[in-house]
């Protein structure tokens, strides 16, 4: 048998999970410039990057470039690393290049769809984005199982079928849970199409789904059929154009009707799924031409549950520290250089305050090594910030003992991150654009739907001037955080079984369309509701 390779060494090893010398055997083929170099230092990369060790997955890939030259792939890893950091500007120019090379590569070509739909005004461009990308890029399987037809859901619970790669550890989670726990089982007949990984939150999840299917080892030919053959009435993505999705198969009609809900809150625009599952906040009137589905409107987005053991709250740390701590706590990659700017201003206006970022790294040092150079850049009053490395849940959830309010990035906002921080009892301070762009004012809707409107301000200079206005009168922070829990617990968010029954009238109402040969066209629930919240 003829001996391997270094590279094929390094490929041996990281197959069989052993990192560390893989990562040695291949960095080693990366110094030595040969042909297998490029490639080398993308494995290398990749190692670091599931390691969590950013900064040096950039380091070897720059470096590749700059002593080989231009390579599509290792252009578009680094385009998905810098992302990650938060350097929007770089992986929107690092991607465009590797798209000069390879313009047919699909992964690259919506990283730069939805990277340049996150920080745009324009919500018709965004739309126009999505539907060239869906026609040039999402082919259709086939499937000889036929699609049903209405007349097979007579007399029987409606087919609800969920499909998503997230029904695990994931902030789906928090989102899904009162539904698969919820759902009238006399009226609806509840089926789950794990596409990703399982692991110990799937098997709690599982427990409350009568038809769990696991398909993550299936194609998209055998999961068309599959759906089909159950005779599923309405398929639910819950993944949108992320990890794990199976548009294909919504693209290939797997169900008489489909529809896409809070997975991605752009539109997709496929014309196959016929309504988005949206709220007023998100898509308030005006906002329809803007998407390529019809939206099926309801009083609130979504439910939300929760972490566990998180019940315990915390008086302002500002009482026991005497100054000031804002944090921020939304992933790396939504922090632009607009945000850590207007965060700036507010710490050189505001002596007596500091500032946490928890990163996306996992060790101090990877922290600080990835993050300082951006504060330097910003002129940032070093001994006033902190950077901190990525935290566990239970650590996450009871920042609100170290911090007084949270900042809240933009012009990407918070998701699952702000309901978390309300939970703790920790106030957070968004800016709401004008232009309603979903992913833009994720943050200020919850807000605004949770009663902390004095949370949401217009414009940075407002911002800047309601932080200091609550560094300066700390009781102001104080009188916050004392209803900011109660105010999420009273809210639409955690009335599970109005949020369970508002989704079962739209599933009805849309379904009653259907089986009437009603076009598909914008609905909205309370058409449908018997009741409003009580």
């Amino acid at each position: 048998m003829a001996s391997l390779t270094p590279f094929q060494e390094g490929i041996r090893l990281l197959s069989e999970g052993n990192t560390i010398e893989a990562r040695r055997t291949l960095f080693a083929v990366w110094e030595s410039g040969g042909s297998d170099a490029a490639r080398a230092a993308g494995f290398v990369a990749h190692i670091d990057k599931g390691d969590r060790r950013f900064s040096n997955a950039i380091s070897i890939l720059e470096s590749s470039l700059e002593k080989l030259g231009d390579s599509a792939p290792t252009l578009a890893q680094l385009a998905e690393l810098y992302m990650t950091m938060g350097d929007h500007q770089k992986a929107i120019d690092a991607a465009s290049r590797s798209l000069e090379e390879v313009p047919d590569n699909a992964v690259t070509a919506l990283n730069l769809a939805i990277w340049r739909s996150n920080y745009t005004d324009n919500p018709s461009a965004i739309k126009t984005a999505f539907e060239r990308w869906s026609d040039r890029h999402i082919e259709a399987p086939e499937s000889d199982t036929p699609l049903p037809t209405a007349a097979q859901a007579h007399a029987r619970p409606l087919r609800i079928g969920y499909v998503s790669g997230d029904l695990g550890n994931h902030p789906v989670r928090y989102f899904i849970e009162p539904y698969l726990k919820l759902h009238d089982p006399s009226r609806f007949e509840i089926h789950a199409f794990m596409t990703g990984e399982e692991d110990e939150i799937s098997q709690f999840l599982k427990e409350s789904v009568p038809h769990w299917h696991s398909v993550k080892a299936l194609d998209n030919g055998a999961l068309l059929s599959l759906i089909r053959g159950l005779e599923i009435d309405i398929l639910v993505d819950l993944s949108g154009h992320t990890e794990a999705s199976r548009l294909e198969i919504f693209a290939a009609r797997a169900a008489p009707l489909q529809v896409t809900w809070w997975g991605f809150v752009h539109t997709l625009g496929i014309k196959e799924i016929d309504y988005r599952l949206t709220d007023f906040e998100a898509c308030p009137k005006g906002a329809e031409a803007h998407y390529t589905e019809a939206l099926c409107r309801m009083a609130c987005l979504t439910a939300y549950t929760p972490p566990v053991n998180t019940e315990k709250q915390y008086p302002s740390p500002w009482q026991r520290n005497g100054y000031i701590t804002m944090i921020s706590l939304n992933h790396t990659r939504k922090i632009s250089g607009a945000a850590l700017g207007r965060w700036k201003e507010i710490l050189s206006q505001n002596p007596n305050s500091g500032l946490i970022i928890v990163t996306s790294e996992t060790t101090e040092a990877e922290a600080s090594n990835y993050f300082t150079p951006r504060l330097v850049e910003h002129d940032f009053p070093m001994d006033r910030v902190s950077a901190v490395p990525r935290l566990s849940m239970l650590e996450y959830m009871n920042v609100a003992s170290v911090a007084d309010f949270a900042l809240d990035s933009f012009p990407v906002s918070g998701g699952v991150t702000t309901l978390h921080a309300l939970w703790m009892g920790l106030p957070v301070l968004t800016m709401r654009p004008e232009t309603t762009i979903a992913m833009q004012t994720y943050s200020g809707n919850t807000l605004r739907l949770v009663g902390l409107d004095e949370c949401i301000t217009n414009d940075t200079a407002e911002l800047v001037s309601r932080a200091s206005q609550w560094i300066q009168n700390p009781t102001l922070i104080d009188q916050l955080r004392e209803k900011t829990r109660p105010n999420l617990v009273a809210s639409p968010f955690m009335n599970h079984v109005a949020r369970v029954r508002e989704l079962e009238a739209c599933f009805c109402g849309i379904w009653q369309r259907h089986i009437d040969n009603q076009p598909v066209s914008d609905f909205d629930s309370a058409d449908v509701l018997d009741t409003p919240d009580e």
